[in-house]
């Protein structure tokens, strides 16, 4: 069953509410910028990644104050890496482009750092989205979509099928913008995959040629393909959001307009939406067609004209040119300024001056159910040393989000590494708020039953959340009051996948949460 809140926002998607605030067509009101707060940070290079490229002289980071930031990994093995995602096993994979394979980077110790590299898949062709839906991994290439297993645990996933085969998909492959993100709705079991326009701004769902330009919509066992949404140029981030379950885009948009033409937006998806490629963008704005390659977008039809009425304002503009990559939403329990919202990672630009990107920010929303971004914060900066130039050190692509607040964010050029950025541990998940830290999980590891006590728990019912790695409760209970002072509480977790969560009590105005790591 659909939460409220996602009821609440289906409906104001279908009558195309704006959350209050109105926009006259033909404007371009570009999300509020926030670039202060940061603080020039020095990045800590561990022994074992200090001889690899663009780690032999200091590198700085603006992070917010008192956030740390350390190379998770940088080694040889790298080559492109994108996107990210965490594994039933709660190990990081990253999609290693230009390898034709998928890496996993397990940190057994916990010390923060990668301790080795695995190569968990290999002989992909452009393959650039790693998922995991239980005990599943799936990779996202031009050529299709393919399935793995890991039976033994080696970090070694075999038993290769193809998901979507090429044949049903002759348009992914060719032409430009190669790179297939794909999203795993598990709710309403689907997949949604976007598929970049093959130009800079063509015409691309007429008769007789492939389409592209799109989002498309599978079952989960590649079956039932039809187009979801049109007039997406390369949305190249595309997530779901962890609690109202909304599919989310970015998109990156056309060239030869101008510096500041046009900006990227951010939005959620709707079922038949149109988003403006390739004549126009934003809000009801034209794209001057007697420009360049523009022109034989020409003429305009009356089917052009009732998709151009159909728009609506995206949540968000963001500057030109910036290359929005991933996105994602911040799980339950991160530190404030960034609770509501999510993080987008920003490549950068290479036709504008100055240059834009090359950093990753925050989109902040008032609350889950909002549609339109308040501010857009910038969030770890540095990596562009001369905007006029064009210099940078690195451009971010991939991110993955940890549950004890921290980001992993991939670079995959000028210097490929995967950098951890770590909050202060006294805003990490809401612990602090405890006097002391009396929660207790035994045994730990465990493949099931667990006994749950808490010294601190008051007299109040106390309610236990189990929470997974993309920061959603997974199972909850609640213990009668008194109980987890005393005796404490039984609670079976069997029904979980294997890998690492967080168990969080709480009770009356008190919240502590602890460390639970799943094997079988």
């Amino acid at each position: 069953m659909k939460t409220f809140v996602h009821v609440i926002l289906s409906a104001a998607l279908l009558v195309g509410t704006t959350s209050g605030q109105e926009v006259s067509p033909g404007t371009v009101p570009m999300t509020p910028m926030v670039t202060d707060g940061l603080v020039r940070t020095l990045i800590t290079v561990p022994p074992a990644w200090k001889s690899a490229p663009g780690m032999q002289t200091n590198r700085y980071v603006n992070i917010p104050e008192g956030w740390t930031a350390t190379v998770y990994y940088a080694g040889s093995a790298l080559n492109k890496p994108r996107f990210m995602a965490w594994g039933p096993d709660s190990v990081l994979y990253v999609a290693n482009m230009n390898g034709q394979n998928v890496l996993a980077l397990p940190d057994r110790d916990r010390d923060g750092v990668a301790d080795t590299v695995v190569v968990a898949a290999s002989g992909f062709s452009t393959g650039h989205d790693v998922r995991f839906w239980r005990d599943t991994m799936y990779v996202c290439q031009q050529s299709g979509v393919v399935a793995f297993q890991d039976a033994d645990r080696d970090l070694r996933w075999e038993g290769r099928r193809t998901v979507i085969d090429r044949t049903v998909i002759p348009n992914w492959s060719g032409g430009r913008h190669g790179t297939r993100t794909l999203v795993i709705d598990s709710l309403n079991n689907a997949f949604y995959v976007s598929v970049g326009s093959n130009g800079n701004a063509d015409r691309e769902a007429e008769s007789g040629k492939l389409q592209r330009a799109m989002i498309e919509r599978f079952d989960v066992n590649g079956k039932d393909r039809r187009v979801y949404a049109t007039g997406i140029r390369n949305a190249v981030g595309m997530t779901l959001h962890p609690r109202t379950g909304a599919l989310w885009a970015n998109n990156n948009g056309s060239d030869l307009q101008g510096d500041n033409i046009p900006p990227e937006w951010v939005d959620i998806v709707r079922d038949n939406g149109f988003y403006g490629y390739p004549f126009s963008y934003h809000y009801k704005n034209w794209f001057d067609l007697s420009n360049g390659d523009y022109r034989d977008i020409l003429p305009m039809t009356g089917r052009d004209t009732a998709l151009f009425e159909s728009m609506v304002p995206p949540a968000a503009l963001l500057t030109a040119h910036t290359a929005p990559m991933a996105m994602e939403f911040a799980p339950a329990g991160f530190p404030e300024p960034y609770a509501n919202g999510c993080f987008i990672a920003l490549r950068g630009s290479w036709n504008r001056t100055p240059a834009s990107g090359y950093k990753v920010v925050f989109l902040e929303f008032a609350s889950d159910a909002d549609t339109i971004a308040d501010r857009v914060r910038d969030f770890c900066t540095g990596f562009m040393t001369d905007s006029i130039a064009k210099q940078a050190w690195a451009r971010p692509v991939g991110l993955a989000l940890h549950r004890d607040g921290s980001v992993y964010l991939s670079s995959d050029d000028l210097t490929t590494m995967i950098l951890k950025l770590t909050p202060p541990r006294t805003v990490g998940i809401r612990d602090a708020d405890v006097g002391t830290n009396s929660l207790r999980c035994t045994p730990n590891p465990t493949s099931g039953m667990v006994q749950v006590q808490w010294d601190d728990a008051t007299s109040d019912d106390c309610r236990i959340c189990v929470i997974d790695l993309h920061g959603r409760c997974v199972l909850s209970t609640t213990v009668a009051h008194g109980t987890m002072a005393s005796s404490g509480s039984s609670v079976d977790l069997s029904s979980l996948d294997p890998g690492m969560y967080v168990l969080q009590c709480t009770s009356g105005t008190h919240v502590a949460s602890v460390p639970v790591h799943i094997v079988r």
